[in-house]
């Protein structure tokens, strides 16, 4: 950002959101480097769920992820109720999205 804005012009939640970035890039960098992938294959029995989720006790800043296999009964149990708020949200997003359409066409 020094190079890129050295006069601080850009508004503080520009440096939020490169900070996010630059953090979301090591972790990537750290995972691929310390953990490999073991062959890039899916689950056998479920193959829509992903490799990672974030634990039950993780803060929203820095969230700590851990192995499918990993997982234990609080774990999942967060993460469906995390996946299900989500859907709901995007729902009632969808919603609202589709009322305001039908009223503007109106």
């Amino acid at each position: 950002m020094t190079e890129l804005d050295p006069d601080r012009e850009a508004p503080p939640l520009v440096y939020l959101g490169c900070h996010l970035e630059l953090r979301q890039i090591a972790r990537e960098f750290c995972r691929k480097r310390f953990e490999p992938e073991d062959d890039g294959e899916a689950h056998d029995l479920f193959p829509d769920l992903q490799a990672r989720y974030p634990t039950a006790r993780s803060s929203k800043d820095d969230p700590e992820y851990v192995k499918l296999e990993c997982l234990n009964r609080d774990h999942i149990a967060f993460n469906v109720n995390r996946l299900r708020s989500e859907a709901a949200h995007k729902l009632a997003h969808a919603d609202a999205l589709e009322e305001y359409g039908e009223l503007r066409a109106a």
